[in-house]
């Protein structure tokens, strides 16, 4: 009876051949960085949206500090009083005073808007780089997992690289995208030409070497 549960050759040799075509198979799945980047990328642009409002409705009282800026300077480069004695009318009817909660929520909007686009930059670039992709999903393989099991994102300007974990925290993996950002004098640099800051409230102060006594004098 025992005989009749006795390895036959045939299924050793059969075993054997499956055991062999298993560990010399190449085995991939995909971790899904694509769509995990695409939909950051939108979550982050959403939040630059939310920004950005907050940021206009915080700059509200800025704008009539350089609506009362530019009629000063008006009022300075007039023949008579005239110009002066419209500005005192104007500010008797509004408010063109700045106050410090008034300037904090302006810088803090201003820092959350620039952290929001920062952000956003940073994974649309890795969502639109088909390497930067592939080495996401490089990573993801190494850990034998997928994004939708990622814990945690986010974009660290100090590194210049999006971080991902997996395990909270624990372990977390860097997608350099230092190479799609710029500095700030090359951005000022770009905008010399460009109609919009050459026609700003500020009237030509972005460029000065002393902006606060431009913006108080004129340029």
């Amino acid at each position: 009876m025992a005989k009749d549960g006795h390895i036959t050759e045939e299924q050793a040799n059969a075993y054997n051949a499956a055991v062999n075509a298993v560990q010399n198979a190449t085995y991939s799945y995909d971790p899904g960085a694509d769509q995990y980047f695409q939909d950051q990328a939108d979550q982050a642009m959403d939040t630059v949206s939310e920004m950005i409002d907050a940021y206009v409705q915080a700059a509200q009282q800025i704008i009539m500090v350089a609506e009362v800026n530019e009629r000063a300077q008006a009022a300075q480069n007039a023949a008579d009083e005239r110009e002066a004695m419209a500005l005192q009318e104007f500010m008797a009817a509004n408010d063109v005073t700045l106050q410090d909660e008034e300037i904090e929520a302006y810088n803090t909007a201003l820092d959350n808007t620039e952290d929001a686009i920062q952000t956003a930059a940073a994974y649309m670039a890795v969502a639109n780089d088909d390497t930067l992709l592939e080495q996401a999903n490089e990573m993801a393989q190494d850990l034998r997992v997928t994004y939708a099991e990622a814990a945690s994102s986010f974009f660290d300007v100090a590194t210049e690289a999006v971080w991902v974990s997996f395990d909270g925290g624990t372990t977390i993996q860097a997608l350099a995208v230092g190479n799609y950002f710029v500095t700030a004098d090359q951005v000022l640099i770009e905008s010399e030409t460009q109609e919009f800051w050459l026609t700003s409230p500020e009237g030509g102060c972005w460029w000065a070497e002393d902006q606060q006594e431009c913006l108080n004098n004129g340029p």
